[in-house]
């Protein structure tokens, strides 16, 4: 699952006509067994068709059974799984797996659970890793906690010494002017994919003085978006489990980005009041395309964020989840910054 086709279906489920058949959206957490999910979503069935009328039981079964199947038969490798089913005219279904962490989770309304999605789109976005060596560097793009693309670049083999003319200070002024030309080519890469698929955080991993000559070839806007140097050597065999540590990295790079973002908004409260509290507020904002940015916590109550992360997406707007922040909490759990001021009374 990339994170491009990932919006995509934020966007589908955010505009999906409301009917009177339920939607039923079930979160997986797929590194437990499926006899445990099969067992514990039966469950939640037995006890959420009760809530129906005859009529409404007859979709929610057709829903969860189809649901049920897939979670029986999928052969997609993933960590998790979201998966949205509504039976009836028209239906709807559409398994999404991933290889990030979800929890499992079951949900039936008439319109699907969709925060979750929001939340792993925000937490694990897309960003670049380097694995600087002596003679290659690895050049990695992460997609929603893995590997969309990896490009090489190697040292070229040092010059060979040939006759008298070749002294000691010629051969390696040569060889610096090599070493020089393959960082020139890493950063050259690297400013080429971050800048056509619009990459906003590099993390660098190597020995310190491989990353850090790296860095320094890089053009300024581009040094500025390092958030971490992991500093370890490695090999082809440490790889992958070097990743994990860069996906952990990069959480705590976003977990800092969202303290950030709350405090974008209380700057702009307190300073020009381009910036909103509450939930009636930031809902009204929304629907009149007033909203520059959606910052939302996690812990707000699980109606209001799905129907603010519906408007949100319906128009567009970046969203900033928030996974713990009292001064956000205090306020209501979510506000926005304006595009302009003057937004309407939501109360």
């Amino acid at each position: 699952m990339s994170y491009i086709d990932l919006n995509k279906h934020i966007v589908t489920l955010a505009g999906l006509p409301k009917c009177p058949e339920p939607v039923v959206s079930a979160y997986f957490d797929l590194t437990r067994p499926i006899e445990e999910l099969v067992e514990q979503f039966s469950g939640w069935v037995q006890v959420a068709h009760s809530t129906y009328e005859e009529a409404g039981q007859a979709q929610f079964i057709a829903a969860t059974e189809r649901i049920q199947k897939w979670l029986l038969n999928n052969n997609e490798e993933g960590h998790s799984a979201a998966v949205f089913s509504r039976a009836g005219m028209p239906g709807f279904f559409l398994p999404l797996t991933f290889k990030v962490p979800l929890k499992t989770y079951f949900k039936a309304d008439l319109l699907p659970a969709i925060f979750p999605l929001v939340e792993i789109r925000d937490r694990f976005n897309r960003f670049v890793v380097v694995f600087a060596s002596r003679d290659s560097a690895r050049i990695i793009e992460m997609n929603l906690g893995e590997t969309s693309l990896e490009l090489l670049a190697e040292r070229p083999e040092p010059a060979e010494r040939h006759g008298r003319e070749w002294t000691r200070e010629h051969y390696n002024s040569t060889v610096r002017e090599q070493n020089e030309k393959f960082v020139n080519e890493q950063a050259n890469i690297v400013e080429q994919l971050m800048g056509k698929r619009g990459h906003n955080a590099l993390i660098m991993v190597g020995e310190p003085q491989y990353t850090s000559r790296l860095k320094n070839a890089l053009p300024r806007h581009l040094a500025e978006k390092v958030v971490d140097q992991i500093q370890t050597g490695f090999t082809d065999q440490r790889i992958k489990n070097i990743l994990n540590d860069v996906v952990k990295s990069y959480l705590k790079v976003e977990s800092t980005e969202s303290e950030t973002a709350v405090e974008r908004l209380f700057h702009a409260y307190h300073k020009n009041q381009l910036g909103i509290f509450g939930v009636a507020a930031t809902a009204v904002a929304l629907q009149v395309d007033q909203v520059r940015e959606l910052i939302i916590s996690s812990s707000l109550r699980h109606g209001d964020r799905e129907v603010l992360v519906r408007l949100a997406s319906q128009h567009q707007v970046p969203i900033e989840t928030v996974l713990a922040s009292e001064s956000l909490d205090a306020q209501g759990g979510v506000g926005a910054i304006l595009r302009f001021s003057g937004v309407l009374d939501g109360d």
